[in-house]
């Protein structure tokens, strides 16, 4: 109801106080301390207290309302001779503001107002607060959800995927016929995707735990050059040129596996999204705020909607009624887990990764990483230059 709460043991004093509120909200009044305490729960905003009343001064009422309704508003009327106590009981923060007697129509009304305001805003804002409170826990209760699925799923699948591994080994070593052997082939390769597509499970699920790191030294022109080594036979497949800009040397410090993996999903994206007869271009430099890796395409760029979600588990740019059986097909995609793995990494490494793009011009993914006192430095003089069709 949100109610203004007169209270004074004068009846008529009362009556007259609520005749001057009445333009501002409903008002309820009482007549004690006791009964003042017995109509809180009536969804009162407002308490405008005489400090004179039976049994209780009205700055102990007030006390009392702030300590069991901490929102609502606390208004005293009191007169000249009660100033210095009611001064001791503003400080307390048991009375937000006081009104002298004898008291003008208008300026109580503009205080009763003011307080009224503020108490209905404190009210929704403590609602949003705890709707936000609930909306937040919910989404903690999802990302677990969503991390207990990827584990059980990563783990459901593995052993069937090693069952059907050594099957596919052990045909491979038979005698087979031309027609067999291309059928053995064809299900390793789609075995081998599945088993990329559960590993990408696996790491999301372990970088996003604490635990542990295998960080050390390491060249990352090394780890760039064996990520260009193995997107080569995908650009090759699709008539993509493959240009890496990298020095001899960079010294680093990190995980090999992972960056490797990181810059693999990112070159892998670039061939997705880029039309056969484009370019995908990867480049190591040292920045002024740390190493950059780069990996940018002529491709068809991304959505400014889209732009926003991009690192999200399973959020993904191919389209779902166009998902294609080849995992390297032109806008084609897999599970949505690429760049999320790409941003863990990112953050266990202390970096960051940046998206650049416009619908129609291409991507740029640059992983950023920190210069570590490790002389992260690069060798200029044998900077070398690679391009593969």
């Amino acid at each position: 109801m949100n109610a203004i709460l007169c209270v004074d043991d004068d009846r008529a004093g009362a009556a007259a106080v609520a005749r001057t509120l009445r333009e501002i909200a409903p008002v309820l009044m009482a007549h004690s301390g006791r009964e003042a305490c017995a109509a809180l729960g009536r969804g009162v905003a407002v308490v405008v207290s005489d400090y004179r009343l039976p049994a209780m001064l009205g700055t102990e009422l007030l006390a009392e309302v702030g300590a069991r309704c901490p929102g609502t508003g606390r208004i005293l009327l009191a007169a000249a001779a009660d100033v210095e106590s009611l001064m001791a009981a503003i400080a307390c923060g048991h009375v937000h503001r006081y009104v002298a007697k004898p008291w003008d129509p208008r300026e109580l009304r503009a205080a009763v107002r003011q307080a009224h305001e503020a108490a209905l805003a404190r009210r929704a804002k403590a609602r949003l607060d705890a709707a936000t409170a609930r909306a937040y826990a919910r989404l903690c209760e999802l990302d677990a959800l969503r991390a207990r699925f990827l584990a059980l799923a990563a783990h459901e699948l593995r052993t069937p995927l090693h069952v059907l591994g050594a099957a596919l080994d052990a045909l491979g070593g038979l005698a087979l016929g031309a027609e067999a052997a291309e059928l053995v082939a064809t299900a390793r390769r789609h075995a081998g995707w599945l088993e990329s597509s559960v590993a990408a499970m696996t790491d999301l699920v372990r970088l996003s735990h604490p635990g542990p790191r295998r960080h050390g030294r390491l060249c990352l022109a090394a780890v760039v050059r064996r990520a260009a080594t193995d997107l080569r036979p995908f650009c090759a497949q699709r008539r993509l040129t493959l240009v890496v800009d990298a020095p001899e040397s960079c010294a680093g410090w990190g995980d090999g596996d992972d960056l490797h993996r990181a810059l693999l999903n990112l070159g892998l994206n670039a061939v997705r999204f880029t039309p056969d007869g484009g370019c995908v271009r990867l480049r190591l430099a040292l920045a002024a705020h740390g190493i950059e890796v780069a990996v940018a395409d002529t491709g068809i760029g991304i959505a400014p909607a889209l732009r926003a979600r991009l690192g999200e588990p399973f959020v993904t740019g191919a389209p779902v009624d166009g998902h294609h059986s080849d995992p390297i097909a032109f806008r084609s995609g897999g599970l949505g887990l690429g760049l999320a793995v790409v941003r863990a990494v990112a953050a266990d490494h202390g970096g960051d990764l940046l998206i650049t793009s416009e619908e129609g011009s291409g991507t740029v993914a640059t992983l950023v990483l920190p210069a570590r006192a490790a002389a992260a430095s690069i060798d200029s003089p044998g900077e070398r230059r690679d391009n593969a069709p």
